[in-house]
């Protein structure tokens, strides 16, 4: 009768073998699973509004460089300056106020970036936002200049910051990849 209990307990055993190894598979798919929702939350939560401020940004950049905004031959800040020396600052208080709406913009999408470039699964993006926010920077830098060189009498540099415009996409392939 040994043999036969032996029997019983080897294939008990097996039995319970095969269960941990079953459940260990089953709770390690739904921690994969976990993670990656939560990846892709992440993602949503940082990168979908700095998506958006990012489509703000070109809309009021797009609208600066059109009359009755523009002016021919020089950038959008410099612009401003030339305006306010000529006018005043009073009568071109609306393209002052899209001109803040993009410098806090800029904040906003520099802090949600680098929120996110720990996470992110594409060197591009971290080399994107990177240079995202030095143009954000010396946008800022520039933009907050004016005043003071409104005041002086002073001129900004001939140079104007080029726009970055390579994070939209970054982002864009961040959220594809996320899903």
């Amino acid at each position: 009768m040994e043999p036969k209990s032996n029997r019983i307990a080897a294939v008990a055993l097996v039995a319970v073998a095969v269960v941990a190894v079953v459940g260990a598979g089953v709770l390690a798919y739904r921690a994969d699973v976990a993670v990656k929702e939560s990846r892709a939350g992440l993602a949503r939560s940082l990168l979908e509004p700095a998506a958006l401020l990012l489509r703000e940004n070109e809309a009021l950049l797009r609208e600066l460089q059109s009359p009755p905004f523009a002016e021919q031959g020089t950038g959008i800040i410099a612009t401003y300056l030339g305006k306010v020396r000529r006018d005043g600052v009073g009568p071109h208080a609306q393209m002052r106020q899209r001109l803040d709406q993009l410098a806090d913009n800029n904040v906003a999408i520099v802090a949600l970036a680098q929120a996110y470039v720990p996470h992110a699964r594409s060197p591009a993006f971290n080399a994107e936002a990177g240079r995202y926010r030095d143009y954000a920077a010396a946008w800022g830098d520039r933009w907050h200049s004016v005043m003071e060189l409104f005041m002086l009498g002073g001129n900004l540099p001939a140079a104007d910051v080029p726009y970055s415009n390579g994070l939209a996409e970054a982002v864009k392939g961040e959220l594809e990849a996320a899903k």
